[in-house]
């Protein structure tokens, strides 16, 4: 390489440093970080709770605003000043289209204070959106050559080798996280003389690495294990072979001590898809294989209905239950005059009042108005259950809150429902966040069994109704656990647990559209797809004993697999940078290829090649003519003169 070329190489890579430090050091970054979460305000938050402690989120959202500032700094600082043009192709008219929806629906939102500044377990502000959008189109405009790709590659690698290493030794029973060491690092100096009392609530043996929640290792390692594998067929050394193939392995270790399945679904789909892809090089494999695929479809069902692994399978993405069929309470009603309890589908009402001896007596009906008896079962605590056998297993018990003040509790299926009868507003609920709430029943679509996925159905299915009122605009990033009813207080308490909230649709496809409306989020599919299809018709024509070409396989392969497991998880700060950059990456290797192999062009035709063509056909026009006369001619009865003429 020439000396002007190396420095021109040394100036494009100093403009990767975002790009690098987006893709390979942000998902590393864990430390403490105190702040207000401005939840108390809601009846289903605990009062005196807004100070929370963070981790893994804020300083990776606070590390994402600040790059993508400077990369926008950087964008700017070339086009207008250095006059230089930038580089776009149709596909990103969609991400603007997706970006104007995420603006107004941050303009618009009831909900601003979090839409800008993040909070609770998740931390995807406005901010760091256009971040990510941003991330694409930089990475797409400065990566020209196949040495930025590796570069890129090559330095990233780096960090993700460190959170790899890390979810390795959590898996094998060694958390750094729980380390002296570790505890050191991640807190600041004045929680050092308490850090026994810091853990995280995970299993033993299980990996989480810098990236907290085990779902979202699916994201990252699933990615990393499809471009891990392309990478190591498109190496040529050995010695690169042998650590990408220990790559592979170490991050195989991490997928399984996360204990996710949703990403070895991912990675079977998207491994169907791939292959597809490149036995459509040629089409009889491609036929075969689509057979095969359908056999494989078919024997997956017959298992899943005949063997006891493949019904296990099928009961944990299908699901086996709803929760009003499992569990006695089905609904709650707060009256004036009584709480009304939906067992089983059959109506019990239930008040108490209090004697002048201080007494509790309760009383019971059905919907008929009968009054129940009851048998005491505790004496000492005054515990009566009921006679009925449409009522049975409810215990019903009196009680004191606060300075005496009398309520009752009714123990259904183990779990205790508080009552409280105010002067204000007659009987109200004592929910787990300590608060009296008027007890509603969200409204609930019954589309998904309430266990499918590992219980996402049941958030699902508590999302489906919100979509309506978002055909046009979200209600703003980072407000889903606004728009969800947090007052889902029978599946908290029989499923999710206690003061358990629901911040996360756990389908990215669904909170987009909740959060930034259904034509952003179709703008943003429709952008997705079209490299996708891009990917395909270019991997199924394009020259695969070239390098380049299996990097830019391995992207695809990993943007397809980050598309499948956003089916059952969301997007977040410690996966989605890795997923733009590598998306930008995967449409700049693509331009890269078309530009290099010349795919998809048209042969041109000359001016010259044009005149040249023309007078052929003249000619072989005017040679047609000539024949055709002659044969006309010929085929024309002769005159007796000529006849004879010719006989002479």
């Amino acid at each position: 390489m020439s000396e002007n070329g190396y420095r021109n190489l040394k100036k494009t890579n100093k403009l990767m440093i975002p790009v690098i430090l987006m893709m390979g050091f942000v998902p590393l970054l864990v430390h403490m970080y105190s702040y207000n979460s401005n939840l108390s305000q809601f009846d289903w938050f605990p009062a005196n709770s807004d100070t929370q402690t963070d981790f893994f989120f804020a300083w990776k959202m606070i590390a994402i605003v600040i790059i993508g500032v400077l990369m926008a700094a950087i964008l700017l600082y070339r086009h207008y000043v250095k006059k230089e043009t930038l580089q776009f192709e149709n596909s990103f008219y969609f991400l603007l289209v997706y970006g104007l929806f995420v603006l107004m629906s941050a303009l618009f939102s009831k909900h601003k204070h979090w839409v800008s500044g993040g909070t609770y377990e998740l931390f995807e502000s406005v901010w760091v959106v256009f971040a990510y959008m941003l991330l694409c189109y930089y990475v797409y405009n400065f990566v020209n050559e196949e040495k930025h790709v590796e570069f890129i590659l090559k330095i990233s690698g780096i960090g993700m080798a460190m959170v790899t290493v890390i979810g390795v030794f959590q898996y094998f029973g060694l958390d750094f996280f729980q380390s002296n060491f570790g505890k050191h690092l991640i807190t600041n100096p004045g929680w050092w003389k308490n850090l026994k009392e810091l853990t995280f609530n995970f299993a033993p043996k299980t990996s989480y690495t810098t990236l907290y929640n085990p779902n979202f290792l699916s994201f990252y390692f699933g990615m990393l294990i499809v471009l891990a594998v392309c990478l190591f067929i498109a190496s040529k050394k050995i010695w690169h072979r042998i650590v990408l193939a220990v790559a592979v392995v170490c991050c195989a270790i991490c997928l399984k001590g996360s204990g996710s399945a949703s990403g070895w679904m991912a990675l079977a789909l998207a491994a169907v898809v791939l292959i597809l892809v490149l036995l459509s090089r040629k089409k009889k494999l491609f036929v075969v294989g689509a057979v095969v695929v359908v056999i494989g479809i078919i024997a997956a069902i017959v298992l899943g209905n005949t063997t006891s692994a493949g019904e296990n399978i099928k009961n944990t993405i299908v699901g086996t239950y709803r929760i009003s069929d499992r569990w006695a309470l089905n609904g709650v009603e707060t009256n004036t005059d009584d709480v009304v309890l939906d067992i089983h589908g059959n109506k019990l009402s239930v008040s108490y009042t209090v004697g002048e001896d201080g007494t509790t007596q309760i009383s019971c009906k059905d919907s008929d108005g009968n009054e129940l008896s009851q048998t005491i079962v505790d004496a000492d605590n005054q515990v009566t259950t009921m006679d009925d056998s449409r009522f049975s297993g409810v215990q019903l018990q009196p009680v004191a809150f606060g300075d005496s003040l009398p309520g009752i509790c009714a123990t259904i299926d183990g779990v205790q429902w508080n009552f409280i009868n105010t002067d204000e507003n007659g009987y109200e609920y004592l929910n787990p966040a300590g608060k009296l709430v008027k007890f509603e029943n969200p409204k609930v679509s019954k589309v998904f069994l309430d266990d499918a996925m590992s219980n996402r159905g049941h958030i699902w299915n508590k999302t489906i109704p919100l979509l309506g009122r978002h055909a046009f605009m979200g209600s703003g990033a980072n407000t889903y656990m606004f728009e969800v009813p947090q007052n889902d207080y029978i599946s908290q308490n029989y499923v999710y647990g206690a003061n358990s909230y629901d911040v996360k649709a756990h389908n990215w496809y669904l909170q987009q559209w909740v959060e930034t409306g259904l034509i952003g989020t179709l703008a943003l599919l429709v952008f997705l797809f079209w490299y996708l299809v891009q990917s395909a018709r270019i991997y199924r024509r394009v020259n695969l004993h070239e390098s380049i070409s299996w990097v830019g396989f391995g992207l695809f392969a990993a943007v397809l697999v980050y598309m499948f497991a956003g089916i059952v998880n969301d997007s977040n700060v410690c996966t989605a940078p890795v997923f733009w950059g590598m998306l930008g990456l995967g449409l700049a290797v693509n331009r890269i290829l078309v530009k290099k192999e010349n795919l998809f062009a048209k042969e041109p035709v000359s001016e010259e090649n044009d005149v040249v063509v023309k007078q052929n056909d003249l000619k072989t026009e005017k040679a047609v003519t000539t024949e055709t006369s002659a044969k006309k001619q010929s085929g024309k009865k002769q005159s007796r003169k000529q006849r004879k003429s010719n006989k002479s």
